[in-house]
Order: C-alpha cells, then sequence, then structure tokens
C-alpha cells in the first residue's frame, strides 16, 4: 500500500490536505502529480453517477430477474448518452466544453423536443475547478415513513389495527 498526501489550496477557503491510499506503488510510473490529478478527475465520474441515480431515477433497478435487469441498465446507457451527446451539441454552439452544460436543462429539453428540432442554448454551469467534496453516503429514499405524529398517539393506532385484525 502506498500513501501519498498533497495539499488543495483554494482561494477564500481553508487549505485541505488530502490523503490518497493506492495499491499503484511504481513511483516512477505513477507520480504523486498524476494520482492527485487522477483523484480529481473522480470528482466528474462521481458527478455522472449522481446525474443517472438522482436525475435519470436509477436508485434501485426495478427488474427482478437477470434479463429484466440488463435491459434497464441498456436503457439506462441509451438515455445516458443521448443526453451527453445533446450536451456535447449544445457546448459545440455555445462555446463552452461539455461539462458545463447542466444536465437536467439537456434531459428536459431532449424529453419534449420535437424530432429534428434546433438544440437551444441550455443552462451553462459555473466553472468550479480543484472542487473537493467529501465522500459520504446520503439515503434520502426511506423505506420507512417519517414520524408526524407522536409516539404514543401511534402506539394506540398500532395496538387498534392489530385488535381489528
Amino acid at each position: 500500500m502506498r500513501e501519498l498526501r498533497y495539499r488543495l489550496v483554494r482561494k477564500g477557503q481553508r487549505t485541505l490536505c488530502v490523503t490518497i491510499g493506492t495499491t499503484l506503488l511504481d513511483s516512477t510510473k505513477y507520480s504523486k502529480e498524476d494520482m492527485a490529478e487522477l483523484y480529481n478527475v473522480r470528482w466528474t465520474a462521481e458527478t455522472h453517477f449522481a446525474e443517472l441515480k438522482t436525475t435519470l431515477k436509477m436508485r434501485k433497478v426495478k427488474s427482478m430477474t437477470p434479463d429484466g435487469v440488463k435491459k434497464e441498465l441498456a436503457v439506462y446507457c441509451l438515455v445516458c448518452n443521448s443526453v451527453h451527446a445533446i450536451m456535447l451539441q449544445a457546448a459545440g454552439k455555445q462555446g463552452v466544453t461539455p461539462d458545463r452544460i447542466s444536465f437536467i436543462d439537456a434531459v428536459r429539453w431532449l424529453s419534449s423536443a420535437e424530432p429534428g428540432a434546433d438544440i437551444p442554448h441550455l443552462i451553462v454551469n459555473p466553472a468550479r475547478p480543484g472542487r473537493h467534496e467529501p465522500r459520504v453516503t446520503k439515503d434520502r429514499q426511506d423505506t420507512h415513513p417519517k414520524m408526524s405524529r407522536p409516539r404514543t398517539i401511534l402506539r394506540k393506532a398500532l395496538k387498534n389495527a392489530a385488535k381489528a385484525a
């Protein structure tokens, strides 16, 4: 295991010390600078996963069979690639890089566009170089309802439901 540390100096913010653990042990082949750049590229991959899970509602696969899961994933890939193709065309038209075009804006236009329609100017997100976010687990789609009444009232309702059954 190889441990690398580098600093993220950001204007107007605290300097952040980032520690990376890797199994790429050859320091001549995999320099510290290259590993830091690769780690920064991770943010782009995380953003793409967030687009799939949140915008395209792919948090959970709905199919129950292996063939159904494969079909569902193939459709998600098709939709994602179509959206990114629109983003690429809009970026060329607007003179920005494709990662700056709003994914959700491209999805909305694609879902309502007529066949052969010209791509409009889509929302351009601000450039945020050197962005670093903490890795945390965020599960917003809980399977249990939130407690909205006092526990004593909920217990009574449970007992009444058990008696009625």
